[in-house]
């Protein structure tokens, strides 16, 4: 006669606003911080009043592509909200401790207009399945320290000052931007942003551009290998090359007008056709391919270095990172689209 309902957060919306998690990185615990990284997610998913965002990304493919350090900066945290679209992101990493089977936690919420905060925490080693009990206490724990923090006023004369005589509380579901002038908006992200939109446009267009013209060198260097080949096969071009020696080359006894004695070869004079086709293409080829590779890779090089906001749905970048742990190692490979 009893019955229960488990109690899940919030669909997306206005009042529930979203929680990105960031994969959390390792060089030495990798299946801890894969458990880590998958409670988190189930524990935003089931938090009230929030979201669990859209997505799967790895801070280290993050930092590299925004050419952060390893431990990401203010500014860095900034970079990698406009990068992934969130207005909050949680991120962290994962260590070995100095104690035998235990690894340190490390984890911090980052919330657009606001400071972050951070959290530590140690747990034993065999905690790699994100649903263990343990795991699940300690990311609840973790997780109401980083937003309790976050809910405190800023302390400090100079964010006193700043704020006005009748400070609004912040709304946790407020995602537009803050008005100019209060803690939560700095006078200069708009305009660093419209800045970095506009040269991030102008390199995503000259590295489309750059990819898009050397694939169609290569493409032209490819059909000339093609046609020399063709050439090369004829049947009448090898019956006349019967005729002479191999270390004599053919087409100077076309150019000399010397005939093929071989039944079917071809003339002198057709001959010398095929040959100066053959060398029309055989020029052709390394001439297409290597404008094809400059242009390809200047291309290339615009769409690497394109790391503005604006940018994450046109531009694109490759990454391989390979992190190495004690006991193991791997190869990330990363592309942006």
């Amino acid at each position: 006669m009893l019955s229960t309902n488990l109690a899940r957060a919030d669909a997306p919306a206005a009042n529930a606003p979203p929680i990105q998690v960031i994969a959390i990185r390792s060089d030495d615990a990798e299946d801890q911080a894969d458990a880590l990284t998958a409670a988190l997610r189930n524990r935003v998913r089931a938090l009230r009043g929030f979201s669990l965002g859209d997505g799967d990304y790895a801070l280290e493919v993050l930092t590299l592509g925004l050419k952060c350090g390893e431990v990401p900066d203010e500014s860095c945290q900034i970079k990698i909200g406009n990068q992934i679209h969130a207005d909050r992101f949680v991120w962290g990493s994962v260590k070995r401790s100095k104690s035998a089977k235990q690894v340190v936690a490390e984890l911090h919420l980052w919330t657009r207009g606001r400071a972050s905060t951070k959290t530590e925490f140690t747990f034993s080693d065999n905690l790699t399945a994100p649903g263990d009990d343990g795991l699940r206490r300690l990311v609840d724990e973790a997780l109401n320290v980083l937003l309790e923090r976050q809910k405190a006023p800023i302390a400090g004369a100079a964010a006193s000052a700043a704020r006005p005589p009748a400070p609004r509380p912040a709304s946790p579901a407020s995602t537009g931007t803050p008005a100019a002038g209060t803690p939560d908006a700095p006078a200069d992200v708009s305009a660093g942003s419209g800045a970095e939109s506009s040269g991030g446009s102008l390199n995503s267009t000259l590295g489309w551009t750059g990819v898009g013209v050397g694939a169609a060198f290569i493409a032209a260097g490819v059909f000339s290998v093609f046609r020399v080949n063709a050439i090369e096969g004829e049947e009448k071009v090898d019956r006349y090359r019967q005729a002479f020696r191999p270390e004599v080359d053919s087409c100077d006894q076309a150019e000399a007008g010397i005939s093929s004695k071989i039944a079917g070869a071809a003339t002198p004079a057709e001959m010398k056709d095929f040959c100066s086709t053959a060398g029309t293409f055989q020029a052709l080829k390394f001439v297409f391919f290597g404008l094809g590779a400059l242009s390809a890779g200047a291309g290339i090089y615009f769409l690497a270095t394109d790391n503005s906001a604006s940018a994450a749905r046109s531009g694109s970048y490759f990454s391989v990172t390979p992190p190495f742990g004690r006991s193991a190692g791997r190869v990330e490979f990363g592309f942006r689209f």
